[in-house]
């Protein structure tokens, strides 16, 4: 049987670490950017849309 994807949120980056929000926990969890970037193409995640740091700087 197949699970769904964990609901995640990015919601900032402090230097080349990651905080990312997880539905069940109350403190984000940071992460370096190479973890980061696994979450991003892994199907076990699903990042929500947020307004952070990291995508406008991306869309400037």
């Amino acid at each position: 049987m197949e699970k769904d994807p964990v609901k995640v949120r990015l919601i900032g980056k402090k230097g080349k670490k990651y905080q990312i929000k997880f539905p069940n926990l109350e403190i984000p969890v940071t992460v370096n950017e190479n973890l980061y970037t696994k979450m991003l193409h892994s199907t076990e995640y699903q990042f929500s849309n947020s307004t952070s740091t990291v995508s406008q700087a991306t869309s400037a």
